[in-house]
């Protein structure tokens, strides 16, 4: 044998006088042609129930597939709500955000501006008091809250002060005139006229 008659064209089988044309043989059980079908009911019964096994896992396969199918087409759509739903409400905060703005710049301006006052109100009071300040780093509600709390302790420590100088006593009394002073208001009682000689 040589090696032409080994090989067929094409990778078919070589011809060995069993088959026309180099086909490869049917087997005994196959169909000679597409339009006749052997019948399950021909075939011995454990090729039957081994069928049917095979059809009934194909169907639960595929019922499966289909199921998956189903799941994931639901959770796109699910995804894809909620997706809407999240884009919306970015849009819906970007806007208060944008609305929000100015109001946040407006406030920034008035708590630097009362910081300020806050400083100027507070720097002559007394070290007992300014020593429970918040201080500047805190929030001007913070100290705002904390100076009037102060208030009414600065008006009392004024008022104590006041009253330690001289003249502005709590009860002042009425001063004496001296002998000296009696005798120059007499003349000048007398000189007018309006007393008596």
């Amino acid at each position: 044998m040589d090696k032409e008659n080994n090989t067929a064209p094409n990778g078919q089988t070589p011809n060995n006088g069993t088959a026309p044309n180099g086909q490869t043989p049917n087997p005994q059980n196959q169909t000679v042609s597409g339009s006749e079908k052997t019948s399950i009911n021909s075939l011995p019964p454990d090729i039957q129930d081994y069928i049917k096994r095979l059809r009934k896992e194909a169907d639960e396969a595929n019922e499966k597939t289909r199921a998956e199918a189903r799941a994931k087409q639901l959770a796109e759509e699910t995804r894809l709500k909620e997706q809407g739903e999240f884009k919306a409400l970015a849009e819906k905060h970007e806007a208060r955000v944008r609305e929000l703005e100015p109001v946040s710049e407006r406030y920034n301006q008035l708590s630097v501006l009362i910081a300020g006052q806050i400083e100027a109100q507070v720097k002559d009071w007394p070290a007992e008091v300014r020593a429970f300040d918040p201080g500047p780093d805190a929030s001007v509600e913070q100290r705002l809250s904390w100076l009037e709390k102060s208030k009414p302790l600065i008006e009392k420590l004024q008022m104590q002060a006041r009253a330690q100088q001289p003249g502005n006593a709590p009860n002042p009394r009425p001063s004496q005139p001296t002998g000296d002073m009696n005798t120059t208001y007499e003349q000048r009682l007398r000189a007018s006229g309006k007393y008596g000689a």
